[in-house]
């Protein structure tokens, strides 16, 4: 009969005991590795959302400028109010009701500022609602660049009369949230820009 009745040796049940804290190991690693992965992508993907988000309401309302529900501006009201490289404030009468501020949109202002603590480095629009957080803008680029009917970029502080088309860059950048990252000060940016050109000039 070949059945042996003796046990495992210690050496054999430590052998055990290492192939599996081996596989474990590599199973752990495997795992925070996909971990990290994961958010990293869920922060890049965040940051894209939010960037793209606040550039389409503010490419569609600029669009909106200077559009007047009757043929012609209100009394009072202008296609652009002010324009710096910082802010931009624009008026339209989206109701047609000779008024350019009673409806949602008709006037409209963006500024880039410092924010509040629960909106840090924002776009700011209206009368201080964050539009998106964690903004910056590239070393000696604009949040707002003009230009007019010949495609000529205009000053920072542009003739308002001048203005047909608006660049806007912005980039919304959020810590690295795994541990490496958190250590070494990594950052993750998402930077769009887009050109609105007024209908309603």
């Amino acid at each position: 009969m070949l059945w042996s009745r003796k046990g495992l040796t210690t050496v054999e049940l430590l052998g055990a005991a290492l192939c599996a804290a081996i596989i474990l190991a590599a199973l752990y690693g495997f795992y925070r590795e996909q971990l990290f992965n994961l958010l990293l992508q869920e922060a890049r993907t965040a940051t894209l959302e939010d960037a793209r988000g606040a550039l389409d309401i503010m490419v569609r309302e600029l669009r909106n400028a200077g559009f007047w529900g009757t043929g012609m501006a209100p009394a009072g009201c202008k296609r652009i109010v002010t324009a710096t490289p910082t802010l931009i404030r624009i008026q339209a009468d989206l109701d047609g009701n000779g008024d350019c501020s009673s409806a949602v949109g008709d006037d409209v202002t963006y500024d880039l500022s410092n924010g509040t603590p629960t909106c840090p480095g924002s776009i700011m629009r209206r009368n201080g609602n964050c539009l998106v957080a964690n903004v910056v803008v590239s070393s000696g680029e604009p949040l707002f660049t003009y230009f007019d009917i010949a495609d000529t970029q205009l000053p920072g502080n542009p003739p308002l009369d001048a203005v047909k088309r608006i660049r806007i860059a912005f980039s919304v950048q959020v810590p690295e949230p795994t541990p490496q990252g958190k250590k070494s000060g990594r950052t993750i940016r998402s930077t769009l820009s887009s050109s609105v050109e007024f209908r309603n000039s």
